[in-house]
């Protein structure tokens, strides 16, 4: 897996402050994308056993609470599924009280197996690529009205897709 960037604090993607990873590699290209950056899957850098560690390592770093997202590219494209799959497991392995953002343009309806795997470790899952016909910036944690903020946990025990109560 490759990556874009790191941010130690993120206060646009989560509710509160995250500690954001951006996946390299998109293979949705979406009209409008604001991370046109993220697309090509040869730019970025190499997905390190250190990368990891400074992620473990400092999401507590000065003592401020933060949170995980991941975004891209995409995540859960097939180049970068299963190395966000191991970054989440090991995330939550040491820190199981913490949540797990992740946008992705698949639908969760269309998930393959190796996707459905991320929904064991992940809390809030944004889906849907952006359209930038429904382009609504005032919306949180989406782009576009098409995009749904998916409790997991509730997905999981309900079989059915439950919107993340947003507050």
């Amino acid at each position: 897996m490759r990556f874009s960037k790191i941010k130690d604090n993120d206060i646009a993607n989560g509710l509160g402050i995250t500690m954001s990873f951006w996946t390299q590699g998109c293979p949705h290209h979406c009209k409008g994308c604001f991370n046109k950056e993220t697309w090509n899957f040869e730019d970025g850098e190499e997905f390190t056993q250190e990368d990891l560690k400074y992620i473990i390592e400092n999401i507590n770093k000065n003592n401020i609470k933060r949170d995980l997202s991941i975004l891209g590219g995409e995540p859960l494209c097939p180049q970068n599924v299963e190395g966000v799959i191991t970054l989440c497991k090991e995330f939550k392995r040491h820190y199981p009280e913490k949540l797990i953002y992740l946008w992705t343009g698949y639908t969760i309806e269309n998930f393959d197996d190796i996707q459905k795997e991320i929904l064991n470790y992940i809390d809030i899952l944004i889906d849907g690529k952006f359209e930038e016909d429904r382009k609504n910036l005032s919306i949180k944690l989406r782009g576009s009205s098409n995009q749904r903020v998916i409790d997991v946990k509730k997905y999981l025990e309900d079989d059915a897709v439950i919107l993340y109560k947003l507050s």
